[in-house]
């Protein structure tokens, strides 16, 4: 979203842009001075009155008449009046989510194929289909969607054999995010503690730690003895961060403040483990990975962050998303599964980044460019809807 605020005026001089956001308190509290509008649809707000309405709206639509009497709400009115919705989620359809998250998936971008709105997927991973209900749901959603950017080739496979072959691939948009001098002045300050001493940044995953109790897999218990071992061999300060926060809030998919916590407490040695425990903005995240010697993630965005400023990371992964993001650079070496893996494991790899920073940096380096033009795939997507809706 930060990559979109960015640089839609590159695309679309004086576009307006809504964000409808599940978090409009916090969002609205963390981000004051931002151009984007945000307006609340929180989940239960997705399934009442949003959804019922949207359907009303289809059926008035599919007799001729326009639907537009029966937005009563601020998000369904956003929705019909938008050039172009970009749907930003990170992954979805995915096998093995639950039937929660494929609900959700399928509300977010059905319901402004409801209202006849124009939906751009943009760049992001989708797939595997093989669930029954996941192909079904997938094959009807995705289907009447007007463009849908891939965000590797192993996504691209999963839509040709979901039987969509118009899908163009395109890196993730948060190659476009920018980092101003606030960014770097923020993770300064924030780096205080650590001035002159190198460290390695982890951000866990609230996500991952759920599939790892699924798999009967203590994953604080990994990441602490994995933090004390980097301290001990490797004579690293270690930083704790959430790349996905939401402060006074209970744990969740988009919280990571509390796994943090829980593993900075477990640790031996708390003297050289530091937890930020607030949420930070992306771009002083990006600024702080960037201070690091490596980066220990399970966070797909984290490591976006590590790429975009040429910094070595190890991941702890649970999907495609990282494999088919890191193989166009050359580094699917670096990412390890969640089944199987120790400690010992987990440190011995980031000591091998750390001895081969410069190796892996010239080697980001030399892909950059490519994936930032990558990157810009989903806002030409946007700028052409955009441009046959409202003509910009």
């Amino acid at each position: 979203l930060q990559a979109v605020s960015d640089n839609v005026a590159t695309v679309m001089p004086g576009a307006r842009l809504i964000a409808l956001s599940t978090y409009p308190e916090q969002d609205r509290r963390e981000h004051p001075d931002t151009d984007v509008e945000i307006l609340s649809l929180k989940p239960h707000e997705l399934l009442f009155p949003t959804l019922p309405l949207a359907l009303l709206i289809a059926a008035a639509r599919k007799l001729g008449l326009e639907g537009r009497a029966l937005a009563w709400t601020a998000p369904l009115r956003a929705l019909m009046d938008a050039a172009a919705v970009a749907d930003l989620a990170g992954i979805s359809f995915a096998d093995g989510r639950g039937i929660p998250t494929l609900a959700y998936n399928i509300l977010m971008t059905g319901i402004p194929l409801l209202v006849g709105a124009p939906v751009v997927k943009c760049a992001q991973a989708m797939g595997t289909f093989k669930s029954p209900l996941n192909r079904m749901a997938a094959r009807v959603v995705l289907s009447n969607v007007t463009e849908i950017v891939a965000r590797g080739p192993t996504t691209l496979a999963n839509l040709e054999d979901l039987g969509i072959r118009d899908a163009a691939q395109g890196a993730d948009l948060a190659f476009l995010m920018e980092t101003p001098e606030s960014a770097d002045l923020e993770a300064e300050e924030i780096c205080a503690g650590l001035a002159n001493k190198a460290f390695v940044a982890v951000s866990p995953s609230s996500v991952l730690r759920r599939l790892c109790e699924r798999d009967d897999i203590d994953y604080v218990d990994l990441m602490s003895r994995t933090c004390d071992q980097l301290v001990r061999d490797l004579d690293l300060d270690v930083l704790v961060l959430a790349h996905s926060a939401r402060s006074g809030m209970p744990e969740g998919r988009m919280n990571d403040l509390p796994v943090c916590r829980d593993i900075a407490a477990r640790v031996w040695n708390k003297d050289r483990v530091t937890v930020v425990d607030r949420s930070i903005a992306p771009a002083t995240l990006r600024a702080i990975i960037g201070r690091s010697e490596v980066l220990l993630t399970s966070r797909f965005h984290a490591m976006i962050s590590a790429l975009a400023t040429c910094t070595p990371m190890v991941v702890l992964g649970w999907s495609h998303k990282y494999e088919e993001v890191l193989d166009s650079f050359g580094l699917g070496e670096w990412v390890l599964g969640h089944q199987g893996v120790s400690a010992s494991v987990l440190a011995d790899r980031t000591a091998s980044a750390i001895r081969r920073k410069q190796e892996i940096s010239d080697q980001i380096a030399g892909r950059l460019v490519n994936a930032r033009l990558e990157a810009g795939v989903s806002l030409d997507a946007l700028a052409r809807v955009a441009s046959h809706t409202a003509g910009f």
